[in-house]
């Protein structure tokens, strides 16, 4: 084995090893209960936290899937999955969680605007890095009583903005509650 994928081998081997060890620090999922799970990568100083019932590495691939159970827990964002496949484990700049489920929930709070933003959809892709959500099939996302319902959304959690697509013959649904909005801005 060439030095290269001894030592790929050997980085993907230690973050295995990481994803079991205990954390001390309990994590808060979407419906407040808090879980022990252990960071497995992180995208700008923020450490991401999975907790699933497997695990399973492909070295070649350098991806890692999650199945059953799965939650992700990082920095205010938590999704809820029943499998989730993380790729480009080892390069930050291109690093991607693509969660499957029907449906797969997510939350993001955001304490310093007094915001909640929740979401589904059957499938949703995290490209960690731009901090940007894909929600793909049955998508809505909801801020208190205001909702968008569509296709195909997406959504930069830095910027807070969301674009939503209709699928073939369908059109994008919304409800908008106007004292809230102005409340929210």
């Amino acid at each position: 084995m060439g030095a290269k994928k001894q030592i790929s081998l050997f980085s993907l081997l230690f973050l295995s090893f990481a994803c079991f060890a205990n954390e001390t620090k309990g994590v808060t999922t979407p419906d407040s209960t808090p879980q022990s799970v252990q960071p497995t990568l992180s995208s700008n100083k923020k450490p991401i936290a999975i907790d699933a019932d497997n695990q399973q590495i492909d070295i070649e691939k350098n991806s890692v899937t999650f199945s059953g159970n799965v939650v992700i827990v990082q920095d205010g964002l938590n999704i809820k999955a029943d499998k989730v496949v993380i790729t480009d484990m080892q390069d930050s700049t291109k690093q991607k969680i693509t969660a499957y489920g029907k449906p797969i929930k997510f939350t993001q709070t955001i304490p310093e605007k007094d915001r909640v933003i929740t979401g589904h959809s059957n499938k949703l892709i995290y490209d960690v890095k731009s901090n940007f959500v894909t929600l793909i099939g049955n998508a809505e996302i909801v801020q208190q009583d205001n909702h968008i319902n569509s296709a195909l959304i997406t959504y930069d959690m830095n910027k807070q903005l969301i674009f939503a697509q209709p699928g073939k013959k369908e059109r994008v649904k919304t409800v908008i509650v106007p004292n809230q909005i102005k409340r929210t801005n």
